[in-house]
């Protein structure tokens, strides 16, 4: 895509998303001041907890998965890796590829090959798509029980649990199905070059392609031999979403709301489709709409569940993200650059 389009396409996103805020917020506003007069801020600090909570489950799970490849980084740095490489797709809506390149790029500077990026970041990518289908397929049955849905919304919710699935099984197809991994594996070393590029203007030397992709079969044999230890990695998995939703359950709570755990669960099923929407950041305006409404739908009131959507997006997104410019800026100073370090020592490119 042509960068004045693809900048066009994030602009009115992003007007189409404040917008969408703006008339929701701006409808509700004489309730709005009323409900937050009588927020709980006991609360308020368990959702930011459980926020916090979120990232360092995030950063354990990619520090044991570098463990099992016999690459280790300190269990810091691999947090505000994860918060950094994570809260930079929550602004540019690319599928999770600028996050993936970002944590690359980090994680490199820290002597862990490209291959043994891609390679934990595959895996994780698996597991974390795997458990969001599991949420999601379990909130549209909530739905349907409480006949609460409608069928398109429904059918959206599968078609996702299907494509989810359906990526799963093609990335783990790539992990292990070497035949298939060899005739994609260049695509994707030029997929990853191109990011690092215009991103980071960090680059793959071409002809270091062979090492690329030794460093990623070699990540690859060493999950095979002990995937038995990527039982810390799956806790850690299902720790992030766990601690994702107990980050709208507070903020339900905050605003006086005692909300069910099936309900919970529907309503976050739907707000995490929408949060796929490429156009907008991460579905900002559709997640709070849509989110609202299916709770309305099932008896909550429809300001204070708006109230609750939003407390969820600052705490979970908004502060997060913040917080990722100063980790990055620390992230940065804390590693020396390996280009000046080879200048110096007069050694060859990884």
């Amino acid at each position: 895509m042509k960068k004045p389009l693809k900048y066009l396409l994030y602009a009115l996103g992003m007007l189409l998303s404040v917008g969408i805020l703006a008339v929701m917020i701006y409808q509700a506003k004489d309730s709005f001041v009323k409900i937050w007069q009588g927020v709980k801020i006991k609360y308020l600090f368990l959702s930011l907890l459980s926020s916090v909570l979120i990232y360092v489950a995030m950063g354990m799970s990619l520090y044991e998965m570098l463990r099992i490849m016999g690459r280790r980084i300190s269990r810091s740095a691999a947090v505000g890796i994860a918060l950094v490489s994570t809260t930079v797709n929550y602004l540019v809506s690319s599928l999770g590829a600028s996050g993936f390149a970002l944590r690359a790029h980090l994680l490199n500077r820290r002597r862990i090959p490209f291959g043994m990026c891609v390679t934990a970041s595959i895996v994780i990518t698996v597991l974390l798509y795997f458990v969001l289908a599991v949420i999601i397929l379990q909130g549209s049955i909530l739905m349907l029980f409480n006949s609460s849905a409608t069928t398109w919304q429904l059918a959206e919710n599968f078609a996702l649990i299907a494509g989810m699935c359906v990526v799963c099984v093609l990335i783990t197809a790539f992990l292990f199905n070497d035949e298939w991994r060899s005739k994609w594996l260049r695509k994707a070393f030029r997929l990853l070059n191109k990011i690092l590029f215009h991103g980071f203007r960090a680059l793959i030397p071409k002809d270091r392609y062979s090492d690329f992709a030794a460093q990623l079969d070699e990540g690859i044999e060493l999950i095979h031999k002990k995937k038995r230890k990527l039982t810390r990695t799956i806790v850690y998995v299902c720790a992030d979403w766990f601690f994702t939703i107990m980050v709208l359950y507070f903020a339900f709570r905050a605003v006086g709301v005692m909300i069910s755990p099936g309900v919970l669960v529907a309503g976050f099923a739907v707000g995490m489709v929408t949060t796929l929407i490429p156009i907008l950041p991460s579905g900002l305006g559709a997640m709070e709409l849509a989110m609202t409404a299916v709770f309305s739908q099932m008896g909550i009131d429809w300001d204070a569940a708006l109230m609750a959507t939003l407390i969820y997006r600052v705490v979970y997104y908004v502060i997060p993200g913040i917080v990722s410019i100063f980790i990055y800026w620390g992230l940065q100073l804390s590693s020396p650059s390996i280009e000046s370090k080879r200048k110096r020592k007069g050694q060859p490119h990884d």
